[in-house]
């Protein structure tokens, strides 16, 4: 009778584990940075691809044509923004880590504000 049970247990266990969510074509996680780390001088990657990870602070809830990614819970976040349609990221991507793809770009504040950075991803990888 304790057999069948640990059995049981080990196989739901062994198939609850969950896959990550890719967007895009796959991650390059040869050369992966914290996103704290450009964060310090998002300038001095503008216009190179780099690969980042952090976690989810905010998603698009209107369209997920964009989140937020920010450095164990710290309070800056580096956004990374799609075309509308090209992914669509859930809502429940929040809390979660991540890692992305992409071209560092500008990312026009208005009149009134400094330009900010933001990533522009062909690659997406949402983990846990």
């Amino acid at each position: 009778m304790f057999k069948p049970l640990l059995v049981l247990a080990f196989a739901s266990t062994f198939f609850s584990v969950q896959a990550a969510t890719v967007f895009g074509e796959p991650v390059d996680k040869t050369a992966v940075m914290p996103v704290a780390q450009l964060l310090t001088k998002p300038q001095s990657y503008l216009q190179q691809v780099v690969t980042i990870e952090g976690t989810v602070d905010a998603v698009c809830s209107k369209q997920g044509c964009w989140m937020k990614f920010t450095a164990d819970g710290g309070p800056a976040a580096f956004r990374l923004k799609v075309r509308d349609g090209d992914m669509v990221f859930p809502l429940s991507a929040k809390g979660k880590t991540a890692y992305a793809t992409g071209l560092v770009t500008l990312w026009p504040q208005g009149e009134d504000k400094a330009d900010g950075y933001q990533l522009v991803p062909t690659a997406v990888e949402i983990a846990d």
